[in-house]
């Protein structure tokens, strides 16, 4: 059997804050895979998305590496969405409908899936993911800083929170949006961390004034 532990977050206030996910799946006791990612920040983040995302980024991972056939048990200290999922719980919440249909809609394609709460001390390496996910996200690494100030030349802001970065090499432009901490750059997508150009896009904003309170 693999086993999946998922957990989630939303700091530092939920709702509204950086909400993140960590999952990791072990088979007989051996490590798989395990990710970490951040999943956006303001008005649409909360712990209850956080832990819907982390279910479902597992499950997406599961699918495309051909574990779909295997026994698995998803397990996470998260009594809504766990109950939700095994039908215990209803769904009220408009902003968890989508992220339920999309869950079960993937839980389809298992041959043999369980979902399981756990009490959080059993979800503790979970747990570690998320907040690596939210420590990077507070905190970018030096190396990551440096870069993202070079790149504050390449920003061009195109309204409603987006910005254009274009890359260091000049041959590729991204998107940002910094109101959802997202941008379309392949290290933002595979590692859902916030990268050099949301980072550059910041301190763009933040020298406008935009961010001053925030910085």
């Amino acid at each position: 059997m693999i086993i999946v532990n998922c957990d989630g977050l939303c700091e530092p206030v939920n709702p509204g804050g950086t909400a993140c996910y960590g999952w990791v799946a072990r088979k007989d006791g051996e490590k798989l895979k395990e990710s970490w990612g951040v999943i956006c920040s303001g008005p649409g983040a909360t712990n209850n998305v956080a832990e819907y995302t982390a279910v479902i980024e597992a499950m997406k991972w599961l699918i495309e590496n051909g574990f779909a056939k295997e026994r698995i048990e998803i397990r996470s200290d998260s009594q809504l969405c766990i109950y939700q999922l095994t039908g215990d719980y209803a769904v009220r919440s408009a902003r968890i409908k989508p992220l339920y249909r999309e869950a079960r809609k993937l839980a389809q394609k298992f041959s043999s899936l369980r979902f399981r709460w756990v009490p959080r001390e059993e979800n503790e390496e979970a747990d570690e993911l998320s907040r690596k996910a939210y420590a990077e996200s507070a905190a970018p690494d030096k190396k990551r800083l440096a870069k993202a100030e070079k790149l504050v030349k390449n920003v061009e802001e195109v309204g409603g929170g987006r910005y254009h970065v274009l890359s260091s090499t000049g041959k590729s432009k991204y998107v940002v949006d910094l109101a959802a901490l997202a941008c379309t750059c392949p290290d933002f997508q595979k590692r859902g961390i916030k990268c050099k150009h949301i980072i550059a896009a910041e301190i763009f904003a933040a020298k406008k004034g935009e961010l001053a309170d925030a910085l």
